[in-house]
Parts: C-alpha cells; sequence; structure tokens
C-alpha cells in the first residue's frame, strides 16, 4: 500500500436514517486494518454493536451521548469515546464526529437491535 489523499469530495455518504448519516472516507477498499468516516446525527437515536472492529468516537461538535448497561458517557467536542468489539451499545444526541472501526467497517459486521 501506499501513501494516499482523500479529498473531502471524495467521501462516500450513507444514509443509515433520516436522523443519521455516515461518509466514508478511509474503506476496506483502502485498508483492511483500519476505516474512517465521519458521522452526523441530529436527534438520533440506536442500539448497535460491531461484531469485529473496536470502534472510535472523536467527536468535532454538538455532543454524543453513549449508554452501556447502568452507565452513561457524555462526549463534547475534543473528547473520544473507545468501545470494543462485540459489545452492544446505545448512542444518542445531535453531533459530527469523526468514527474509526479497526479492522476496517464492514457492513454485515454492525448488528443494529433498535433504530
Amino acid at each position: 500500500m501506499t501513501i494516499k489523499l482523500i479529498k473531502k469530495n471524495e467521501g462516500i455518504a450513507r444514509k443509515i436514517s433520516e436522523t443519521y448519516q455516515v461518509t466514508n472516507f478511509l474503506t476496506k477498499d483502502s485498508s483492511e486494518n483500519v476505516s474512517l468516516a465521519v458521522s452526523e446525527a441530529t436527534n438520533h437515536s440506536e442500539t448497535t454493536k460491531n461484531i469485529r472492529s473496536d470502534r472510535v468516537y472523536y467527536v468535532l461538535e454538538g455532543k454524543l451521548i453513549v449508554k452501556k448497561d447502568d452507565k452513561e458517557f457524555v462526549a463534547e467536542p475534543g473528547d473520544v469515546i473507545f468501545i470494543p468489539k462485540n459489545t452492544e451499545y446505545h448512542f444518542e444526541g445531535t453531533f459530527k464526529a469523526i468514527l474509526i472501526n479497526s479492522p476496517a467497517f464492514i457492513p454485515e459486521d454492525e448488528q443494529i437491535s433498535k433504530l
């Protein structure tokens, strides 16, 4: 693999729901080891887990709330939330965040149980 520059207009937008969109920049086609996207939510609420990838959210704007069991994690701009693979969690809020998956995101590995 060689160095690659991905311009902001080269992102591939995926509409997850009316309240959540993810724009993929670095995908499994570029690297099996890591993927990077920008996620944007407006009053979004979802319960999900990725069975294969660790996940990192770096919040750029707004507030991202992640809930697991009886714990609540509130992330604001500049904060990071790490979620280990195969961990079911609930997330909600209005935010813009960088979303990193390692190994790279594969849609079949995502299990959304409540949208």
